[in-house]
């Protein structure tokens, strides 16, 4: 607790960084010591100016506020169930602690009983792309987060529109799947505030992360950071459409910039949304997946226990689903892309068909032998 509070001082102090705060550490080892150090003794470090030291020298004369504000700041924590790793403590996210610019504080909000906090995220793929995706865009990112999520992995996304929303849907829609937020606010801040209901599922299975203070505000100026954050917690990063100065490609150049993989799936040449990721491809700086076994081809050796279907349910399912054409093989493909069965309402949504075509679709695959109806007209394969 001594370093959450003594980090929490440290961050408030005006133009001390993480990366600052790091190379501090680094001199000092704990926290409190940076706090007692001298003008001189912080001054003479590189990279630390002046003005730096005498602000960090001027939090002695702070002391009393701020220990107001950490008091608060515990009292709030624990009425709203939000709980801060620091990157001194054991359980800070293994990955995260690698990169240049680790957070010095991640606040989390979410479901911490069914596994650590560094577990969850020690086997994780991000998936990020444009906030306005076409449809094969959608249809892509439910693909890739859908059967990564199965095999075990779990997905890292921004929490924002479009793409990053498709990626958390489509991972708490198979139930056992686990999925991480970053957020560009405190954790206990939805945005955007049409994702509450989303929201309100991945504090229930997953995890909300986020490096700035409980309860702040989205400013436009926190997105491109937390980019950092989203790739320093993967071990891969899926582009899925992205424009060519698309926020994507931040995430993109953070992940090449921390040694981790970056993959782009490739899309239609003459769309203004895909030229980001296709550039990403050209250029060699990412390499163009179809599929998720593409992604286990580079990083296998690095994922742990993963849950793979065996090859011969793999082939039933292929072989089923190359009998099939059009809307029929999009039902059947999306029905065996998931664990649990889909209600009516679900599949409509999913696969952009009206309830009536799907219902019709869905009684000529039952005829066929493909799947079945549950009670509560739900479905699934056979």
């Amino acid at each position: 607790m001594d370093n959450f509070k003594n980090l929490y001082y440290l961050s408030q102090a005006d133009g001390l960084g993480s990366v600052r705060i790091k190379k501090l550490l680094d001199i000092f080892g704990e926290p409190q010591n940076i706090l007692k150090a001298s003008r001189n003794e912080l001054s003479s470090i590189e990279g630390i100016s002046k003005n730096t030291a005498d602000t960090i020298v001027s939090l002695k004369n702070e002391m009393v506020r701020l220990d107001k504000e950490f008091a608060f700041l515990e009292k709030k924590m624990e009425r709203l169930c939000i709980g801060a790793v620091t990157c001194l403590d054991k359980d800070y996210p293994d990955l995260l602690k690698k990169i240049y610019d680790p957070p010095v504080i991640l606040y989390f909000k979410g479901n911490m009983k069914d596994f650590s906090f560094d577990g969850l995220l020690d086997n994780s793929i991000g998936i990020v792309g444009t906030r306005t995706p076409s449809e094969y865009g959608k249809r892509s990112t439910e693909y890739f987060a859908s059967e990564l999520s199965s095999m075990g992995i779990t997905i890292i996304s921004g929490f924002a529109r479009g793409i990053d929303t498709i990626a958390h849907k489509a991972v708490l829609k198979k139930n056992e799947g686990k999925t991480a937020a970053v957020f560009g606010c405190g954790v206990d801040v939805i945005y955007p505030p049409e994702n509450k209901k989303v929201y309100e599922r991945i504090i229930e299975d997953g995890l909300v992360v986020s490096e700035f203070d409980v309860s702040a505000k989205p400013d436009s100026m926190n997105f491109p950071r937390r980019n950092r954050i989203i790739s320093g917690l993967s071990l891969g990063v899926i582009i899925i459409e992205s424009g060519i100065e698309g926020g994507a490609l931040i995430t993109a150049r953070c992940a090449l910039d921390q040694s981790r993989e970056v993959f782009a799936v490739p899309g239609d040449i003459n769309s203004k949304y895909s030229k980001g990721t296709n550039n990403l491809i050209k250029t060699g700086q990412a390499k163009l997946v179809e599929n998720p076994e593409d992604i286990l081809v580079e990083l296998r050796s690095k994922l742990k226990n993963l849950k793979l279907m065996k090859p011969d349910e793999k082939e039933s399912l292929k072989s089923r689903s190359a009998e099939l054409k059009g809307n029929e093989k999009l039902i059947f493909d999306t029905l065996s892309g998931v664990n649990d069965p889909m209600h009516i309402d679900e599949l409509s949504e999913t696969t952009g068909l009206n309830i009536s075509d799907c219902l019709v679709i869905l009684l000529n695959l039952e005829f066929k032998g493909y799947i079945r109806q549950l009670p509560g007209k739900r479905f699934n394969i056979v």
